[in-house]
């Protein structure tokens, strides 16, 4: 690759090509950037595919690449989540013992059912069930290392020299800040902001239990640049929040009640268009 505009994708992109995705971020992209700048065209661009990396099985799409949502959680899912809800970014304070079926979940603890319902009660219908299916993809690129790894080589083989803009969308803006951290992004100049903007969007590094186990530290660190993190606090997500971090410049958007989680509608901001000028 040796585009100017490299971006890093979340979970759940297996069904979708890489061609698919990457003209679906670019039509947005332009949106975005033509509402901050009528005039700009968006530079050439491309997004680092690695969705491949989470099919089980065969390796063709099927079953297998949706089981991860309805499966059982494994004892380390379990704590993990549980981990998660003690963040106290929502409060299930006040709510009794839900079963899980209500929810449209096969059996999981009373706790974590508690804390989902909290979830959909502040950002809307479903948004529990729709964290739950995130959060599990982020549980496997932070204790898989097999795989973690192979997510990064994949994205660090994506960069070159001409790389100047990388926009890291839910799970994948924890995998640009893992590697920033790591200093496994092979870019021209490293992090110097006047050569490399760095952007996140709708990510789950609102949460400090995904920041400790990267094993960074539960706080937002020194990545080594300046980087812009986008939120709506709609997303349930991003916990509705925003990151305090040095050199850390937070900007919210409202991306709509549809999918404010949605990649393409962060990526239609002027805010996030005038970052990728």
């Amino acid at each position: 690759m040796s585009a100017e505009i490299l971006g890093i994708h979340g979970i759940g992109q297996q069904r979708k090509s890489p061609n698919s995705l990457q003209e679906s971020w670019k039509f947005a992209a332009q949106q975005g950037i033509a509402a901050s700048n009528e005039e700009a065209k968006l530079r050439s661009m491309e997004v680092a595919y690695y969705a491949t990396l989470f099919r089980k099985g065969n390796g063709r799409l099927g079953r297998e690449d949706t089981i991860e949502a309805d499966a059982p959680l494994s004892p380390g899912e379990q704590r993990f989540l549980e981990e998660i809800f003690e963040d106290d970014l929502i409060s299930s304070t006040g709510i009794r013992d839900v079963q899980a079926q209500v929810l449209g979940l096969t059996a999981i603890p009373s706790k974590v059912a508690r804390s989902l319902v909290a979830v959909d009660r502040k950002f809307g219908r479903n948004a529990g069930k729709y964290l739950l299916f995130i959060l599990r993809q982020v549980y496997r690129y932070l204790t898989d290392e097999d795989l973690s790894s192979a997510i990064r080589k994949k994205i660090s083989e994506s960069t070159s020299a001409a790389t100047s803009v990388i926009p890291g969308h839910s799970l994948g803006s924890v995998v640009l800040y893992d590697m920033l951290l790591r200093g496994d992004l092979s870019v021209k100049d490293g992090c110097d902001p006047k050569r490399l903007t760095i952007v996140t969007f709708g990510s789950p590094l609102a949460w400090p239990t995904v920041r400790r186990m990267l094993g960074h530290g539960s706080h937002v660190q020194d990545a080594g640049c300046e980087w812009s993190n986008i939120f709506d606090p709609r997303d349930a997500i991003t916990g509705g929040v925003a990151l305090t971090g040095p050199r850390t410049v937070n900007i919210r958007v409202e991306n709509g009640l549809l999918d404010p989680h949605a990649a393409v509608n962060y990526l239609r901001q002027p805010a996030v268009g005038s970052l990728l000028l």
